[in-house]
């Protein structure tokens, strides 16, 4: 997507293909908005988004967010975010008479589902991804014989023998799934079967982060800085050579930052909704102007 200039010779500001909410979280956040019209009280076990700035709209109108399901008594709704949730969880809040809402983003459920599958045929799973993320924790809770490795060289410390599948978090590096996944093919295994799960709108966006990073002269890159994939984003752009700067909202934006810069990009990690990207233009365009 395009920006706009102001004139001949002025400063442009172009923002990358594919940039924000992604279709998982979108799809999240409308179900909550009608849990919400409904007007009961709405929980969700961890941020339902990570962007600090969504997470705090949502509150206003009576979404919270708890750690455990202790802290929710009485009848009320607990909405499943895009990442999934460990079926335990899942069970022990329908035993406690909690209506449950489950937004997980359909290709994560697809890897829940395949790892699954995978496991009960006797393959040994490997999950790549970062361990502590909520949907590979969540993948997991259903496939908990699954191994995690978040590099290459964690995958090499692997003792693996007979069949072996390899799938990883939708989120995860496409360079780092490849060079996992060319080891195991050099193994002497029996079998090794390879199932790209990682979204494809990631890696598109990615790609486009990275591509418009080559040909400006500052990149803002808009997301939480609790988001794994805008921290990723943050990455390519600034491999690329260009300045870049990992901003939350449009305050964080500075007129120093702006400095004898002509052309300005952005880029959005997919937990980043449109209203933060047009206010972030807009302070860009204000500063500029000044």
């Amino acid at each position: 997507m395009t920006g706009d200039s102001g004139g001949p010779g002025s400063a442009t500001i172009e923002v990358a293909r594919g940039s924000g909410v992604c279709f998982g979280v979108r799809r999240a956040l409308e179900m909550a908005e009608k849990a919400l019209a409904e007007g009961r009280p709405v929980y969700c076990l961890g941020p339902l988004i990570h962007n600090p700035q969504e997470v705090s709209r949502l509150a206003a109108k009576g979404f919270r967010v708890i750690e455990s399901l202790d802290e929710v008594q009485g009848e009320c709704v607990l909405l499943v975010r895009s990442h999934g949730l460990q079926p335990d969880i899942v069970a022990e809040a329908g035993s406690r008479g909690m209506t449950i809402i489950d937004a997980t983003c359909p290709l994560v459920r697809r890897v829940q589902t395949l790892s699954v599958e995978l496991q009960e045929a006797g393959y040994a799973v490997i999950l790549a991804g970062d361990a502590g993320h909520p949907e590979v924790r969540a993948i997991r809770g259903h496939a908990p014989a699954a191994v995690v490795v978040g590099d290459l060289d964690a995958a090499r410390r692997l003792d693996l023998a007979g069949r072996v599948a390899l799938v990883s978090q939708t989120t995860f590096s496409p360079e780092e799934f490849r060079r996992i996944a060319a080891d195991l093919v050099t193994r002497d295994l029996p079998e090794i079967r390879v199932v790209n799960t990682i979204c494809a709108a990631t890696v598109e966006r990615q790609r486009a982060a990275a591509e418009l990073a080559g040909r400006v002269d500052v990149m803002f890159v808009l997301g939480g800085r609790n988001s794994a994939n805008t921290n990723r984003l943050t990455e390519l752009c600034a491999a690329r050579g260009v300045t870049t700067y990992h901003v939350e909202h449009a305050d964080e934006v500075t007129a120093e930052q702006l400095r004898c810069r002509r052309r300005v990009g952005i880029a959005a990690g997919a937990s980043t909704p449109q209203w933060i990207i047009a206010a972030v233009c807009e302070r860009i365009r204000s500063l500029m102007n000044r």
